[in-house]
């Protein structure tokens, strides 16, 4: 005989698949709104937005204000240089503020440039998608600026990309966390890189101050120009040269012949930055001289040989690639 099910035993099973059904619709909204539509998401969300350089989307979810300065960190490739160093990144569990129970602070703990850092984000319930689904955004804030300075130069490189100075100062509004490098280097000056890292929003900017330092082939310019206007003066054939620091002074005669300068100790280079400018140390030198003398009286002839040790300054005119030095004793170029 054929076995037969009730209707209401049927109708019994289907409403209990049915419940089942429901019952996993239900857990896997719950478990899916505790994940993917949770606050931490969000914050994780953001970061992943900057690691990729998409800047505007980034903004957009962040919904935060952009200060005043050059927005070159914001976005593509600069951004993303921003967030090389940022590493670990993980969003904590949400904490429910005391005071509104609408807001969630998310701590997100990670590594810059391997050193344990912390940022913190604030959002608000913005209420429910689909029945289930919570909706969060970040509450309004003004994104942090990095202010680079440095002297002598108009133009530095930041996170690998060059970016004018006014008047030697830059500022630049910038995501967090973040990492952000400054330097330059031209042909008469540079600078070491130096880096800030950024945690979250604050009233002042950050500030990157590079210390401009001469580069060797700065110094070597001018030491070239410095011995090229010493070995000038030492080829007159005479006992003051005209325009030069060192001299000869005799009441014997001298056979202009037999007189013969050279320069037996040259002055090192030693270039300091003073009240906006770049100034050259005084110079300390050697000259020695080879003459014969004709005493007055008695008309005897003496072979001498004098050393004059002698200092005298020279005032720099410079820029990122030239270089003009000229002696107050004199003028050279």
């Amino acid at each position: 005989m054929k076995s037969r099910i009730s209707v209401p035993r049927l109708a019994l099973r289907w409403a209990a698949a049915a419940f089942i059904i429901a019952a996993l619709v239900v857990t896997s909204a719950i478990v899916a709104n505790r994940t993917l539509f949770s606050a931490e998401h969000a914050v994780q969300s953001l970061h992943q937005h900057l690691l990729a350089g998409e800047g505007a989307e980034a903004l957009g979810l962040l919904g935060a204000k952009v200060p005043t300065g050059d927005a070159v960190a914001l976005d593509g490739e600069v951004l993303k240089r921003t967030q090389a160093g940022i590493t670990d990144f993980k969003a904590q569990k949400a904490e429910t503020s005391e005071n509104d129970p609408d807001v969630r602070t998310v701590v997100a703990k990670y590594k810059a440039d391997g050193v344990d850092k912390e940022s913190t984000y604030t959002l608000r319930s913005t209420g429910k998608s689909w029945l289930f689904f919570d909706q969060w955004a970040f509450e309004p804030v003004t994104l942090p600026t990095v202010k680079v300075k440095a002297n002598t130069v108009n133009e530095v490189s930041v996170s690998g990309q060059k970016i004018p100075l006014v008047k030697g100062v830059s500022t630049l509004p910038v995501f967090y966390p973040s990492i952000t490098d400054a330097s330059f280097s031209t042909k008469n000056f540079e600078a070491d890189t130096r880096g800030v890292v950024v945690t979250g929003p604050a009233k002042k900017p950050v500030e990157i101050s590079l210390k401009t330092q001469p580069t060797k082939e700065f110094i070597a310019q001018i030491n070239s120009k410095v011995r090229g206007y010493l070995d000038k003066c030492a080829a007159q054939q005479v006992l003051m040269p005209s325009g030069c620091p060192f001299a000869y002074h005799t009441a014997s005669r001298v056979n202009p012949e037999t007189i013969k300068w050279s320069i037996a100790k040259y002055p090192t280079i030693e270039v300091n930055y003073y009240n906006g400018a770049w100034v050259l140390s005084p110079l300390k030198a050697t000259a020695k001289l080879s003459l014969t003398e004709q005493d007055l009286r008695t008309g005897s002839l003496e072979k001498k040989t004098v050393s004059d040790e002698f200092s005298f300054t020279a005032q720099l005119t410079t820029s990122t690639s030239e270089v003009s030095v000229v002696p107050v004793a004199g003028s050279e170029d």
